[in-house]
């Protein structure tokens, strides 16, 4: 059931108390009183001791030999360094500034500066950690790693990472997140292939779908993937695919699968793929897959039906088990079985995989690098993915209301990362027309209510936590 909650209300009172205009003279006696409970919790509160942080002020810019600079509070810094560490791609995880020394000294006011480009490749990281540890901390150095040891992530008393763009690759925005695309003029995985981030290959339409194309461009076929800025981790993946996939050619494959570069868990790979692997007689074209799939009880095979324009593939992944799930037609949280295409649940819990730096990823490829068997160029259109946090949604607050005499109402929604908000508007509290769905990319959200109905002495809004 999809969760709501008046912009404003009392406790213990469900009547809304929020209004502008004429006729929310009493929401002032609440507010007062709020006002004197709120401060008188203060008077009342004990301070508790504030535990070390440790944050990153200024970042070299990517290319460049400039410094990590930041800062340690809550810390005394005689007893505490900095471990730095930079990843590159291709090349892993490196200790910074040197093995030896391996970490950096705390100046008295806090302030530490670390070299973090100290050779090779170190301009071009994509990703810095920085760790507060004890100055005992007395680890192996990390030379080429393709993900920081836990001995050296659980010693860390606090940490910061940072995340620096290429300027070099092609970036979108899709579904109100940010990806990257995969570009290689070289063949690699998986095929392999060759991957364009050209806009022949990938786009985003003004409806906001995207586009993955498998194209020929002078004699040499190139194939299509992006790829999550950031990790989820445990919870919700959702994908509606715009396209009949049911009759997709025998040499192409669209994966919607996470992945990480780290090898631990089989790379924390979870896919479901819709194919045929080359096999033109397979009555069955998609998949759900647990990594490696070649192990018993990891890979389920289904059909999705002839024609059908939309489809949604999902799985629910938790520390213990993945359950997958494909449907006819757009999500539904509460599908009827006849929309229901396939259904699986993986629940052996030793091999379920552990989150760690995964991404989603979204690809268009050729088995082996083969040519579709009718040399035709391809294409695929994903219209929408998203993913919710596991739990029960906890309910959207409208807070900090601002309105100008001309301009549109504005508020912030205060509710969970991830989470979908449908904000909805009404000037008698029993009609409601709803203005945007608004994904929460933080747990404060600006809104800007500019399709509001206008002309009305009341104006009253809310926020439905969608599920």
């Amino acid at each position: 059931m999809a969760r709501m909650k008046p912009l404003l209300h009392s406790p213990g009172d469900a009547t809304p108390c929020l209004g502008w205009g004429q006729g929310g003279g009493d929401c002032a006696g609440r507010w007062f009183q709020m006002f004197l409970l709120g401060l008188l919790f203060q008077l009342v509160a004990v301070k508790t001791p504030a535990a070390p942080s440790l944050e990153v002020i200024q970042v070299p810019a990517f290319g460049s030999s400039e410094d990590l600079v930041g800062r340690v509070l809550e810390a005394d810094p005689a007893s505490h360094r900095v471990a730095a560490f930079i990843y590159v791609p291709s090349a892993g995880w490196w200790s910074k500034p040197y093995c030896d020394p391996d970490l950096t000294v705390i100046q008295p006011d806090g302030r530490w500066t670390a070299d973090v480009t100290t050779g090779g490749a170190d301009a071009f990281a994509t990703k810095i950690t920085a760790l507060l540890v004890s100055s005992n901390y007395n680890q192996d150095c990390v030379l080429g790693l393709p993900a920081l040891p836990p001995n050296v992530l659980t010693q860390a008393l606090a940490s910061a990472t940072v995340v620096r763009a290429d300027p070099n690759v092609r970036r979108l925005s899709f579904s109100g997140y940010d990806w990257w695309v995969k570009d290689s003029p070289a063949l690699v995985g998986p095929g392999p292939n060759f991957f364009s981030e050209s806009t022949n290959n990938v786009w985003v339409d003004p409806a906001g779908r995207l586009h993955l194309r498998i194209t020929n461009r002078s004699n040499q076929w190139q194939c299509a993937e992006v790829v999550t800025e950031r990790s989820f981790g445990y919870g919700h993946y959702r994908f509606e695919v715009e396209s009949v996939v049911d009759n997709l050619n025998p040499s192409v494959v669209l994966g919607l699968f996470t992945w990480s570069d780290d090898p631990a868990y089989t790379h924390r790979e979870i896919d479901v793929e819709c194919g045929r692997w080359a096999d033109s007689n397979d009555v069955n074209n998609a998949q759900f897959v647990v990594q490696p799939w070649d192990w018993p009880g990891h890979l389920v095979r289904y059909a999705v039906p002839a024609g059908l324009p939309l489809s949604t593939h999902l799985f629910t992944w938790e520390t213990n088990r993945i359950t997958f799930q494909s449907q006819a037609g757009s999500y539904d949280s509460n599908p009827a079985p006849t929309t229901i295409l396939s259904a699986w649940v993986f629940n052996n819990a030793s091999a379920v995989p552990q989150a760690g730096d995964e991404n989603v990823r979204l690809n268009f490829w050729l088995i082996y690098g083969n040519p579709p068997t009718d040399h035709q160029e391809v294409e695929v259109v994903i219209r929408h993915f998203e993913f919710v946090p596991l739990g029960s949604p906890q309910s959207a607050r409208l807070v900090h209301p601002q309105r100008t005499a001309v301009g549109p109402m504005q508020f912030d929604i205060e509710g969970q990362m991830d989470r979908r908000y449908r904000v909805e508007h009404s000037t008698d509290l029993a009609q409601w027309e709803t203005l945007a769905t608004v994904l929460a990319t933080n747990s404060i959200t600006r809104f800007v209510a500019t399709g509001e109905v206008g002309g009305s002495a009341r104006q009253f809004y809310r926020a439905v936590t969608l599920p």
